[in-house]
């Protein structure tokens, strides 16, 4: 292993070079033309080459210069090692969705799925469609390390619960408005004030899990507390029960628009200086710029 090292620390890849175009021209001169290199740097090469390999590679017989042993069995593997790494090092074929077969993953909360994964499950059906996305649930812990590995592409995280480190890329995707839902049976005013507001309980959906949100952080500012009744993961959830019930329920406005179109609820305008927040999307910068991210952006 360590005479490997030695020879990797020593190796010049534009040396791999000239010994490919030496084995093709079995000539010092036209191999130089090829690489465009002056007859002294090629010569001053092929002795770079004899040290490194301890090997005379090329000497001159009757017939002109011929290939030693050694050489001959390092020409195939040599040449198949720099093919591939011509590959490898070839820019990127430009991205086409419409052909792509990729497959997106994209983590989200319970709100993303709800606004966000409708609005790009009709972008890729109409414009990528062999492509194919999975949702990943977002927990209040950032995936640092799946974005990091690829297992995850794209982050759309709420910017007050989860906060890119300055090692990721983020921008602000859009910003959103809370508003408080009330069951349709029950008669309201449109308006609900803070006193009434702090006087009433409510359901508390949580899809991050966390104990207290905006809303309970902006009352604690004031001095103010809620009473929650019933806490849950699901927003379908935490409407129902608000339909059938005296309980409010604040959600973010693309929310509330979703869920009066399902259940028997009302939209009120909520107190003054009731706080929104911010969706950020989030993404490593080793894949800054992949065609493929950068459509999905």
């Amino acid at each position: 292993m360590n005479d490997i090292h030695k020879v990797l620390r020593r190796l010049d890849l534009n040396l791999l070079v000239v010994f490919d175009a030496l084995m093709q021209e079995r000539n010092v001169s036209r191999a130089a033309e090829i690489c465009f290199l002056s007859q002294p740097a090629m010569s001053n090469a092929l002795r770079r080459l004899r040290d490194m390999l301890d090997d005379p590679l090329l000497v001159k017989t009757a017939t002109g210069m011929s290939p030693s042993p050694r050489v001959q069995a390092l020409e195939g593997p040599l040449r198949l090692m720099l093919s591939q790494l011509e590959h490898q090092l070839r820019p990127p074929a430009p991205f086409n969705p419409a052909t792509t077969n990729l497959h997106f993953r994209i983590a989200l909360t319970d709100y993303g799925e709800n606004v966000v994964l409708p609005k790009l499950s009709e972008r890729f059906w109409r414009h990528a469609p062999h492509a194919s996305l999975e949702v990943v649930r977002l927990s209040q812990q950032l995936p640092e390390m799946a974005l990091e590995k690829g297992e995850v592409d794209l982050v759309v995280g709420v910017e007050q619960y989860i906060q890119a480190p300055k090692s990721l890329n983020s921008r602000l995707w859009i910003k959103e408005q809370l508003v408080c839902l009330a069951c349709k049976n029950i008669k309201h005013r449109k308006f609900i004030s803070l006193k009434e507001f702090i006087g009433r309980r409510h359901v508390y959906p949580s899809p991050l899990g966390v104990k207290a949100n905006i809303v309970d952080e902006w009352l604690a500012d004031q001095g103010m507390t809620r009473s929650i009744a019933v806490s849950t993961h699901s927003y379908l959830v935490a409407a129902r029960l608000v339909s059938q019930t005296d309980y409010l329920l604040s959600v973010p406005s693309q929310i509330g628009r979703q869920l009066i179109e399902l259940f028997p609820l009302q939209l009120l305008q909520p107190p003054k200086g009731f706080p929104g927040f911010q969706l950020n999307l989030i993404w490593h910068p080793l894949y800054e710029n992949d065609p493929a991210l950068k459509w999905l952006l």
